[in-house]
């Protein structure tokens, strides 16, 4: 770890000192937002929800092209809309509530109201919502005043960037160091390094390796015994071979360890935009995207050839099963594209089926090709070889799919959602019956309600008044009661029996033929549903714009590569079958690729190409394209197992260096690009607290039966509904792995949301990782943090428990110096994985002092320093 990371450990006893480190360093983390670099996430927020409002709705007065420039505003560029026009600049960085911009498009004002009503009037409440969170972001926004149009010829261009040619074979290299490894990985690293006049800074200690390998393969740490017993055995071998031995037998043991599949299935989900409420406008939960989850964990744990894990995900519920549980499991898997946000209050049925389908190939696109197919909605892609034909061809796909999102829809059941019925039955995680006098209540109860809001309607309408708005908010009420009782009733067979459901997809019916397809894709369905009722394809609409269709395109894959076949379409399938195996097809050279990419990403900190959801133009180019060309050709050789992959890579010489800081090195190579040393890194949010729980032998390992939200059932998100607290979750499962904690749109348990926990609105294969005084503020102040520091300074404390069971003088003596030292060294290897240091122990001794009347409450104060220091959340 570098020198500065270590500043935190020193005189880690002292609470008041680590407090002030953090206010004398906290200037150094601050950055001029001159220098802002922008996520993957936020450039993928703004190509996707605000370029193409602004081109839509603002260019034509307020652009480089505009006849005549609206009140002197540009809002092409992001210094236009910085320097603003004759009001003055139009947004203030992180204020929407104080930026002209936001306050122009909430109508505040009707002087300043943009768009104008007589330009198409406001804009919808989630596209407010849109502008409003890019403002909270800082205005992330790619766009220079140099060059604001589209290039005529950059999709050709395109089409020769690295990314999308063939794989090579390359020749594994011969480095002139020819005895540091022969793993053919660590030769393409060495050669790399050796072309920049740079060598490994050495291997890691075992203690340090050890903990690093532990939580990249599980998120979990070593125990103490098990750190102990691995640094005596390894300095105990007689030769490296032995040593990397053992370490071999660790590596396995990890692998086939259940925690793997939580740890990585967890990596995953970031991926694949997994929450459990639908965001947006009306945040209504969805209780059974649990299944998605643990499909995922169970994947990862079986090593599932990957391949066949994206081909199930795409169109699970259209390929061959041997069985009903088989079955059942392809079926789950398509809750992947049934997890993303969703506007449910949207008023036009037809627009919620656009922006869903919009939604899902975006996450398609990112997650397994690495490319922004949803940039081509409205216009031809700026940059990548993807045409507004392209994206046509493929929204052809996803509008004749039907996603199944249960939920009961948001005001008066707008947009209610169905579920998968599963052909496998189980328990799930609410009650599984009823009695059929109960069911038939319920259709009563349907049948009464479906009556009262006729009768309603139909009085208003003899008596040819205007409907009150108590009258209409009566009306409105009872539509919400129906789709619930709807909801509930279909939740049960004819015996009472539940049923086991699931989100997902599948395709709708075919029509007879076009003209009847036609036709029934032009009428609004009566309730729920997306307005787009069989097999079809998509009109092109016009810049993106919904009242404006344009000719049919036929349903199809992307055309990205001239070397990998295009498959047919049958007219009376989605065509999401044909998408999953071109997609997974051994010579699309995008998809292995990316994944392997991504485990190159999660297991280094940065990948080959650091832009790990986009292998576009605009996306970073390979630092070690050959080796990334060798480790795609091998993972799809070696029947696409990822296990088998993480094997090689974890094992080679290049993960086990140590993370030396060289500043001869550094001046070379400052982002360590070609690794000269192992990258230190922060971990992430559910390995910190999963290490605190650990450390104080509170983690319950056990995998619960569905989730929290599963539980609470049907509805809109609140605090009073679910809690999200520590507090309020450790009243029922705050003990088990963060995995599996409830995870809402826009809601998240404190512990997560202080280290960078992704909000899940679009696929984000990197975190972002940040270092900043409000999370060591969090870890010093949390009740969480305070009580597991008690449960572990009990644990140490234990002898002298049992022999008093009462907090009192007499108890508390002061530790002999031989105490002080056993509790320093233990405490180290239970919360770093190492001894405890002579200047740490002694740090421990003089805070003990300090605690002479009450010894426990001294211990307690130094586990949580211990907590709070950046080597407890970081790795080596």
């Amino acid at each position: 770890m570098a020198n500065g990371c270590r500043l935190l450990n020193l005189g880690f006893g002292f609470v008041w000192v680590l407090s002030y480190v953090v206010l004398l360093t906290s200037a150094s983390w601050a950055q001029d937002d001159s220098t802002q670099s922008w996520s993957q996430a936020d450039l993928n927020f703004f190509e996707t929800k605000i370029r193409p409002v602004l081109v839509d709705q603002c260019y034509r007065c307020h652009s480089e092209k505009a006849s005549s420039l609206g009140g002197g505003l540009r809002v092409d560029s992001r210094e236009g809309l910085l320097r603003g026009g004759d009001s003055g600049p139009a947004v203030e960085l992180g204020e929407p509530d104080d930026s002209l911009l936001i306050e122009a498009i909430r109508y505040e004002d009707d002087n300043y109201a943009m768009p104008p009503k007589n330009a198409g009037g406001k804009l919808p409440a989630n596209v407010i919502r849109d502008f409003e969170e890019w403002v909270r972001r800082g205005l992330p926004d790619p766009r220079s005043e140099e060059h604001v149009g589209p290039d005529p010829g950059a999709g050709e261009k395109a089409k020769s960037w690295w990314a999308f040619q063939p794989l090579q074979q390359p020749n594994v290299p011969s480095p002139k160091i020819s005895d540091w490894s022969d793993r053919p990985i660590d030769r393409f690293i060495l050669e790399k390094l050796e072309s920049q006049e740079l060598q490994p800074v050495g291997d890691a200690e075992p203690a340090v390796l050890l903990r690093r390998v532990y939580f990249d393969l599980t998120g979990l740490p070593p125990s103490a015994e098990v750190a102990k017993k691995f640094v005596s055995d390894w300095h105990s071998s007689a030769n490296s071979d032995q040593q990397l031995a053992l370490y071999t037998s660790i590596v396995d043991e990890l692998l086939a360890s259940p925690r793997f599949g939580e740890h990585w299935g967890r990596h995953w989900l970031d991926v694949a935009r997994y929450a459990e409420s639908s965001g947006k406008d009306v945040n209504l939960l969805y209780p059974y995207a649990y299944r998605y989850r643990d499909y995922v964990i169970d994947a990862f744990n079986a090593d599932m050839p990957y391949n066949q894990f994206v081909q199930e995900q795409i169109a699970g519920d259209l390929l061959k099963a041997a069985d009903d549980e088989e079955k059942t499991r392809q079926f789950v898997a398509t809750g992947f594209l049934a997890i993303g946000a969703k506007s449910i209050n949207e008023q036009r049925a037809r627009q919620l089926a656009v922006d869903i389908a919009d939604e899902q190939i975006d996450a398609y696109s990112q997650a397994f090709l690495g490319v922004t197919l949803a940039c081509a909605r409205c216009h031809d892609h700026k940059f990548d070889p993807i045409s507004q034909v392209d994206y046509t061809a493929v929204a052809g796909i996803f509008l004749s799919t039907e996603t199944h999102y249960g939920t009961n829809g948001g005001v008066a059941g707008r947009n209610a959602g169905t579920l998968l019925t599963l052909p496998n039955r189980d328990s799930g995680s609410r009650s599984r019956s009823i009695s059929t006098n109960e069911l038939d209540r319920l259709r009563q109860q349907l049948a009464d309600l479906e009556k009262e809001r006729r009768d309603l309607i139909a009085e208003r309408a003899r008596n040819r008044e205007a409907m009150q708005q108590s009258e209409l908010n009566r009306i409105l009420r009872i539509g919400t009661e129906i789709q619930a009782t709807r909801s509930r009733i279909a939740a049960f067979d004819e015996n009472g029996e539940r049923l086991a459901q699931a989100m997902g997809v599948s395709d709708k019916p075919a029509s007879a033929g076009r003209a009847q397809a036609a036709r029934q894709n032009q009428r609004r369905p009566q309730r729920g549903g997306t307005g787009f009722v069989s097999i079809d394809n998509s009109p092109l609409f016009i810049r993106g714009e919904l009242d404006r269709p344009g000719d049919r395109v036929p349903r199809a894959v992307p055309d990205l590569f001239s070397d990998v076949p295009r498959p047919g379409i049958p007219r009376t399938s989605s065509g999401r079958k044909e998408l999953a195996e071109w997609t997974t097809h051994s010579d699309n050279p995008l998809v292995s690729r990316v994944m392997v990419n991504r485990v190159w990403h999660w297991l280094f900190g940065a990948g080959i190409v650091t832009s790990v959801d986009n292998f576009g133009t605009t996306g970073a180019e390979p630092t070690h394209p050959e080796l990334l060309d060798y480790l795609a050709k091998e993972f799809v050789a070696n029947g696409w197992s990822v296990k088998h992959l993480i094997r090689e890579i974890v094992l080679t010489r290049t993960y086990r260096q140590a993370s030396t800081y060289n500043e001869v090195y550094f001046q070379i190579d400052p982002a360590n690009a070609y690794l000269w040393r192992h990258n230190p890194k922060r971990l992430n949010a559910e390995a910190i607290r999963d290490a605190i729980l650990m450390a104080s032998g509170q983690l319950v390992l056990e995998q619960p039966r569905g989730s929290d939200i599963s539980r609470a059932g049907d509805g809109v998100i609140g605090r009073a509904r679910v809690g999200v607290s520590e507090e309020s979750i450790a009243k029922n499962r705050s003990l088990t792995r963060s995995i599996y904690l409830p995870v809402p749109r826009d809601v998240q348990p404190e512990i997560l949301a202080a280290f960078d926990y992704p909000d899940a609105a679009v696929v984000q294969g990197a975190r972002q990782s940040t270092n900043v005084p409000a999370q060591i503020l969090y870890l010093l102040n949390s009740g969480f943090v305070e009580g597991q520091s008690e449960q572990i300074a009990r644990k140490m404390n234990e002898p002298t428990e049992r022999r008093r069971g009462t907090r009192n003088r007499e108890q508390n003596q002061t530790r002999s110096r031989k105490g002080i030292e056993e509790m320093s060294d233990d405490l180290s290897w239970t919360l770093y994985g190492r001894p405890a240091t002579s200047k740490e122990t002694a740090a421990a001794r003089k805070l003990m002092n300090h605690h002479k009347e009450d010894p426990l409450q001294g211990t307690i104060s130094l586990i949580r320093a211990m907590i709070a220091s950046a080597e407890f959340r970081s790795l080596d």
